[in-house]
């Protein structure tokens, strides 16, 4: 085996847990092996800023303080107070790809998520071929390759993307017949997307070659409700005439998984690496603006729940061509429980992800109609914030909403720090979030909203690695995700690149950058 290249396997949101439980009764044969056979170890993703950041740390080596991507691909632009597309030509910092490409070392990607440059790379890159969500940010893929004639090549051979260019909210999962082509959908886009990776990976030689699934990421976005027995709105009929189709996702990565490790075993040393899980999908995301609303003394709209079931409806029968310019009325009919006149606010809710909420503080100097004043006026604005959100409780149970909050910076530093909100709200997932309360604020809940994701993420990862001198064993200490991009760049014999992350010793035994490296005892 040659020890000088690396083929990593990404499987977006493929939850650790899930694998490990039905590796042990059969069903994923191949996990059962890396279980047993591989060098693993959990991965620590960044806090709170999971489900939108971990693919960029991974990459970069980097946190989203550093990166600004702590959403994927979206930025909040303070100048327009709204949301809006992170596309760049170029990026601050470079890949891992790129750093490797500049040593000369040949390169394959397909479909890393949240990266939208194409020719960052000395070899092929695929861009928007079976992703999750687009890796541009807007509601629209843009499949784009390097070189650019590798997109029509693409096609040729393999078809068109299965999933017809979507992302997986487009499908609707009402019926046991939507479901069932939901399911089908994905599972070819798994094979297809096998087949498309062993073609390139044969086809030319390349030190570093990766390739991400995203099959699990929209299965359990979309199907949680149907493999959860627990889950609040679990569809028992659904299951039961087509069984889990969350399970029958998984089932198929584990043999895509074995396909790529028989195909390349002989040749590279191989890294699966799951990025982050999927759990129940309880959130006070959305909620959020609406109870910072009620303690900025300003009334909150909601939307009627059958105007937008039609609306969503008629949306999704329409033709691209159509539907790209109504976005923008579209989007006024449905804002997804964030809230209208944001500028005129002290504070409001931007996205950071359905796990942790984002709070940011309309600050002067830094928004263009900012209200509150850096220093002592900022900072008594966060105290009370963080005091009344403490304040408040699950309005079913009585719990706490939330299980944390702090102020971003507190966690984080970096030059990017001002693209992040200001604080973090972590919610107690203990039960379903459909209404909160407090005495200051009342009662607020969830009229109006029409939510298409029944699963969410959880923010731990693992990876397993296959090499000959990677003797199987468990690491007791979990890794970061930040410090994959300088471990590979020692593993092919590249400088290690300036990165938050650290070289882990694990997989690197013998290496000779003299950096420090991630000691994590093994099991």
């Amino acid at each position: 085996m040659s020890q000088s290249n690396l083929f990593v396997i990404g499987l977006d949101s493929a939850d650790k847990d899930l694998i490990e439980q039905w590796a042990s009764t059969g069903d994923l044969p191949v996990f059962r092996s890396l279980l047993d056979g591989a060098v693993q170890g959990d991965i620590e993703n960044p806090y709170g800023l999971e489900a939108g950041g971990c693919w960029p740390a991974f990459y970069f080596g980097r946190s989203p303080a550093e990166t600004s991507q702590f959403d994927g691909a979206r930025h909040f632009d303070g100048t327009r107070y709204d949301h809006v597309s992170f596309r760049p030509d170029a990026t601050k910092h470079d890949a891992i790809w790129t750093t490797l490409s500049q040593a000369g070392k040949r390169c394959g990607v397909i479909d890393a998520p949240y990266s939208f440059p194409t020719g960052d790379i000395d070899g092929l890159k695929v861009v928007d071929r079976g992703a999750h969500v687009p890796a541009g940010g807007g509601d629209y893929m843009e499949f784009r390759t390097h070189p650019p004639a590798l997109a029509a090549e693409i096609n040729r051979l393999f078809g068109e993307d299965p999933a017809g260019g979507h992302s997986s909210d487009f499908f609707p999962v009402d019926t046991a017949e939507q479901v069932a082509a939901f399911r089908d959908t994905y599972l070819q886009r798994i094979e297809n997307k096998t087949d498309m990776a062993l073609h390139y990976w044969r086809d030319q030689p390349f030190q570093f070659f990766m390739t991400v699934f995203t099959e699990a990421h929209c299965a359990g976005h979309r199907c949680w409700h149907i493999h959860d027995t627990s889950d609040p709105d679990h569809d028992a009929a659904i299951a039961a005439e087509i069984g889990d189709p969350l399970k029958d996702i998984y089932i198929a990565l584990d043999r895509a998984v074995g396909r790529m490790i028989d195909a390349v075993r002989e040749d590279a040393r191989v890294v699966v690496y799951l990025s982050h899980g999927i759990g129940p999908g309880y959130s006070g995301t959305r909620l959020l603006d609406r109870i910072l609303a009620r303690l900025d003394s300003f009334g909150t709209e909601t939307q009627s729940s059958p105007a937008m079931v039609l609306v969503r409806g008629i949306w999704r029968g329409m033709p691209d061509v159509v539907r790209r310019p109504l976005k923008p009325l579209r989007d006024r009919v449905s804002r997804d429980g964030f809230q209208p006149n944001r500028k005129d606010r002290r504070f409001f809710e931007v996205f950071a992800n359905d796990r942790t909420g984002g709070i940011r503080i309309n600050l002067a100097g830094r928004e263009a109609h900012g209200i509150v004043q850096p220093g002592a006026d900022y900072e008594a604005v966060c105290t009370q914030l963080i005091a009344d959100l403490g304040d408040m409780q699950n309005a079913e149970t009585g719990e706490p909403l939330a299980a944390e909050i702090l102020r971003t910076r507190d966690h984080y530093a970096g030059d990017c720090l001002d693209y992040l909100p200001d604080i973090l709200v972590t919610w107690n997932r203990a039960h379903p979030i459909n209404a909160a309360t407090s005495p200051k604020v009342g009662t607020v809940d969830k009229t109006g909203l029409l939510l298409t994701r029944s699963g969410d993420h959880r923010p731990t990862g693992r990876f397993f690695g296959l090499a000959d001198d990677w003797p199987q064993q468990r690491l007791n200490a979990e890794v970061h995700v930040q410090d994959f991009a300088p471990t590979f760049a020692t593993l092919l014999g590249v400088a290690t690149p300036s990165t938050d992350g650290q070289v882990i010793h694990a997989l690197c035994p013998d290496r000779t950058d003299g950096s420090e490296p991630r000691t994590a005892m093994a099991g």
